[in-house]
């Protein structure tokens, strides 16, 4: 629904780091009961994105996912994937994260760092054929390697550009393994609410890095852009 889409706060109008903001009342949706306001908090950019990559891939049992990195989405989409009863494989420089990620249900791990040719490491996890989703955050440096490891007929879900938002693509993997290649800008409200009862059904809870203060935005802002600090969300609680 392109109307829902438009105006994105953040984006195309101000932020949220205020004591007051207005918003309609139809641009919002009951959070779980369960959560806590830092825990719903995520669900409106990475539990949507998350909820939208595993619906683009119809994921289910049997479908194998592969996540780059420990970031919010990759990490919510590794729960919304074990709730559906699908393999996860998840790749992080630290195995410090991949070990906190294998606690959260993770099937397999790679540390792209030891093993730079993960897509390979993925096409032999999956006997040759692939992943039926991969979540692409990479951008530039990772696009080829995650379609290498895209199976036939997958999707490769691109929502990021960690290493930059220009990549040279050979077409003719996308051509002869029929892909679908899906970008996602976070999603509708109408999306928002089907992940909020997909994560209330499931008893998902939001992995929450780190909560600052509204007064710590500029260290908020550069232990994000610090890049590789976090694993999961990282939230700003508004006490003012």
């Amino acid at each position: 629904r392109p109307y829902e889409r438009r105006q994105r706060r953040g984006i195309a109008l101000p932020g949220s780091l205020a004591e007051y903001v207005p918003r309609p009342v139809n641009s919002a949706g009951p959070g779980p009961a369960q959560l806590s306001f830092a825990a719903a908090s995520t669900l409106p950019i990475a539990g949507t994105t998350a909820w939208n990559a595993i619906r683009a891939a119809d994921v289910g049992p049997g479908s194998v996912v592969v996540l780059l990195g420990t970031g919010g989405v990759s990490i919510f989409t590794l729960q919304l994937a074990k709730a559906a009863g699908a393999t996860v494989i998840i790749t992080s420089s630290s195995d410090e994260k991949l070990e906190r990620a294998k606690a959260l249900g993770a099937d397999h791990l790679i540390n792209y760092r030891a093993t730079p040719d993960w897509d390979g490491k993925v096409l032999e996890l999956t006997d040759g054929l692939g992943a039926d989703l991969v979540v692409e955050t990479g951008g530039t440096a990772t696009f080829a390697r995650a379609i290498n490891a895209t199976a036939p007929g997958g999707t490769l879900f691109t929502i990021g550009f960690v290493t930059g938002a220009e990549a040279t693509i050979n077409l003719l993997p996308i051509i002869i393994k029929a892909l679908k290649v899906v970008g996602n800008n976070t999603g509708s409200v109408s999306d928002l609410r089907d992940a909020i009862r997909a994560i209330g059904a499931a008893r998902i809870d939001p992995v929450v890095d780190k909560v600052f203060s509204q007064n710590e935005a500029a260290e908020a802002y550069a232990h994000m852009a610090a890049g590789g600090l976090h694993f999961g969300k990282l939230v700003f609680g508004l006490e003012w």
